[in-house]
This record gives C-alpha cells, sequence and structure tokens, in this order.
C-alpha cells in the first residue's frame, strides 16, 4: 500500500489508484471535503485506508475541517485525537442523504456544485403528483437549516439554489 499527495490524499494499491480523499488547505487549516474510491474497488476498506491517512495528514494543521459524511462517520466509529469542527457543507451533504433516503425514487436529489454558502442540486424523479413539487425544495432547505434560493426547471427536473 503506498500514499501520495497529489492535489488529494491519493492510496495505491500495486501502482494502481484505489481511493483517495479530497481536501482544500490553506495557511494552517485543512478542509476534508469528500471521499472516493475507485469504481469496482469498493467494500474493500480502502475508503476507511484512506480516511486514515488523510487525518495523520491532517494532524500537521492547526485547524481541521470536516465536509465529508464518510470521514464524521469514521471519526464517530474509531476515535480522533484532535478537535474538528463539521462545516455547513457537511450539513448539506447529510440532508441530502437522507432526503434520497427517504423520498427515493420518486424523487432524488443530486448535489451539483456545493461552496460555503450555498450549493445547487439537481432533483429529479417522477415526483408524487399529490405533493406540491416544491415541498421536495423545502424538505431538503429544512432539514439543511437552508434557504431555497430559485429554482429552474430542466429537461429531467430541477436545478435549486439553496444558500446557508
Amino acid at each position: 500500500m503506498e500514499v501520495r499527495l497529489e492535489g488529494s490524499i491519493v492510496l495505491y494499491e500495486d501502482k494502481k489508484r484505489v481511493a483517495w480523499v479530497d481536501f482544500t488547505a490553506k495557511w494552517n487549516e485543512i478542509e476534508l471535503l469528500a471521499t472516493q474510491v475507485e469504481k469496482g474497488m469498493e467494500g474493500k476498506g480502502y475508503a476507511f485506508q484512506a480516511v486514515e491517512n488523510a487525518l495523520i495528514f491532517a494532524r500537521g494543521f492547526d485547524s481541521i475541517k470536516v465536509s465529508c459524511p464518510y470521514i464524521k462517520r469514521w471519526i464517530e466509529e474509531n476515535g480522533f485525537d484532535k478537535e474538528v469542527q463539521y462545516t455547513r457543507k457537511l450539513q448539506f451533504k447529510e440532508a441530502v442523504a437522507k432526503f434520497n433516503k427517504y423520498r427515493s425514487p420518486e424523487a432524488n436529489a443530486e448535489i451539483l456544485e456545493i461552496g460555503d454558502d450555498f450549493a445547487v442540486v439537481k432533483i429529479t424523479g417522477p415526483f408524487c403528483v399529490s405533493c406540491g413539487v416544491f415541498d421536495y425544495f423545502e424538505d431538503i432547505a429544512i432539514e439543511a437549516n437552508a434557504r431555497v434560493i430559485d429554482h429552474k426547471k430542466a429537461e429531467d427536473g430541477f436545478i435549486v439554489r439553496y444558500g446557508f
């Protein structure tokens, strides 16, 4: 197993990239954004190892922010000896995951873009005919403690911009 710093913290097995943790860093602050696993490599423990190595790397920073639901669960289950700050981005990602858990297949939400104070989400599906489509937008907003800024019709659903 080899770990490389390539703009992400990347885990290699037999010279093949298998998992990575995306992050941003400035001065003495790091934000762990997302954990990714190569297609076909899921369920082999690579995400666990990538996060473990990302947290070792993060120890070198004074401030550690977490915006990845998987990393949050990893810390809760395995512990971590430094204080971390869970971000609004994380809260929003968790709200979208909860929405998809309870609304799919009638509606599905996909985060297209997320920043420090906004997110753009594509909501697709056959939608429940007795529910107002705007209720789907609001379900995410309420769970994420966010607000709907605007929305537009897309070919197969809606693009919704949230602020938080």
